[in-house]
């Protein structure tokens, strides 16, 4: 699922009315090492990254 259709959807109405599936929440923890990690709903990490690079778009 593209972030711009959550972005178009959620402005009008819920998402849902669309067909668009929920956008998913995910928590951001910060590593010791100054890594990231995301987290799903039961707070077990499922993707870090030790040395994130800032990427320009």
């Amino acid at each position: 699922m593209r972030a711009r259709e959550w972005t178009i959807a959620g402005c009008y109405r819920d998402p849902e009315d669309y067909g668009v599936p929920t956008l998913p929440h995910l928590e951001v923890r910060r590593l010791d090492c100054g890594g990231i990690a995301f987290a799903d709903g039961d707070g077990e990490a499922f993707i870090a990254a030790e040395n994130p690079m800032k990427a320009r778009r």
